[in-house]
């Protein structure tokens, strides 16, 4: 991949958006599948595993890994605090655990380990999981888990924690988390450490009724599938990617709106037809139009579609032509 740095970042901060540590062929010669990849629409799914294996890839500003980088190094600085004993054992007494009770904690233990230590109390951080299923290798990296509780910490933007609701896919990461680790996620259910980004605690106190979080962590508990009912949503999807695997791209089921990250399509009233600047926006044609009757028909109503988000971000650009059509019609940017 050619990497673009159309800001001019600093080379300390470019290096540093440029190193990417994720293994992206982490099982060569096989056909592989990851937590996340199994929650990708089909066709971004096999264009993403075509595009690794033929070396094919888009060319990116690396301003679009700011995120995914910030991400990265939240999940670092968790991970090097819990793997340091002398400081996480301080830290525990200092949050007012025994200290007898810190220092039975240990991070990442085998089970033989624990067997043989039944005082330890263990804890798992970034580790990953693997199972075989089929033809398929199916893995996982896991945050962290605390007395059979997984965790995922995710680093977001407060507008995309209002606008959207995401419980459904974390449910089922959870689960596939589970169905790889049972013997060490004994509980049915996970909790997602939601991190903001952008919090503040002005903007707390003033948009508190408009669903703005009251602070700048938020937990949500929620529960995972049943081990049985994650098995066959896997086989489910794994059938469609092996259906598919070698048909024509252009044969491929494109990709649905709401996996597009598609911003909401608004209908602009324009009062006065010849201006270019909208009266009013409205959610639904229906709103626009009553605007329009009030004003004895006299204005004009314009379509404004949602943006689409997410083929940027798509390992198999490139390779695909729903994008092209997004890109002919307006409602895609390409970065």
């Amino acid at each position: 991949m050619k990497l673009l740095n159309q800001n001019n970042y600093s080379l300390s901060i470019a290096v540093f958006l440029a190193v990417d540590f994720y293994d992206h062929n982490r099982h060569p010669g096989k056909l592989h599948m990851s937590a996340t990849g199994l929650l990708k629409p089909t066709r971004q799914a096999i264009l993403g595993m075509r595009s690794r294996k033929t070396g094919i890839k888009q060319t990116r500003d690396i301003q679009d890994d700011i995120p995914n980088r910030m991400g990265t190094a939240i999940h670092a600085g968790i991970e090097r605090a819990w793997k340091n004993d002398e400081k996480r054992t301080k830290a525990l007494v200092n949050l007012n655990y025994p200290e007898a009770v810190a220092r039975r904690i240990r991070i990442n233990p085998t089970q033989e380990d624990l067997a043989n230590n039944p005082d330890w109390i263990p804890v798992y951080i970034e580790q990953r999981f693997y199972k075989e299923l089929g033809d398929f290798i199916i893995d996982g990296e896991v945050d962290f888990i605390g007395q059979g509780v997984l965790e995922d910490f995710k680093s977001t933007g407060v507008y995309g924690y209002m606008k959207g609701n995401n419980d459904e896919k974390y449910i089922q990461q959870g689960s596939i988390y589970r169905w790889l680790a049972p013997e060490i996620i004994t509980e049915n259910f996970m909790r997602i450490q939601q991190i903001f980004t952008d919090w503040s605690k002005l903007d707390a106190m003033i948009k508190k009724k408009a669903g703005y979080p009251s602070s700048r962590i938020i937990e949500k508990k929620l529960e995972l599938m049943p081990y049985e009912e994650t098995e066959a949503f896997i086989k489910s999807k794994l059938h469609e990617i092996k259906e598919y695997i070698d048909v024509a791209e252009v044969n491929l089921p494109e990709c649905p709106p709401e996996e597009l990250w598609q911003d909401e399509t608004k209908f602009a009233y324009y009062r006065n037809p010849n201006s270019t600047k909208a009266t009013r926006l409205f959610t639904t044609y229906a709103e626009a139009h009553e605007r329009l009757l009030k004003d004895k028909a006299v204005g004009v109503i314009r379509e404004r579609v949602g943006k689409v988000k997410r083929c940027n971000y798509c390992d198999g650009f490139d390779l695909c032509t729903q994008k092209d059509k997004y890109i002919a019609s307006g409602i895609l940017i390409p970065n």
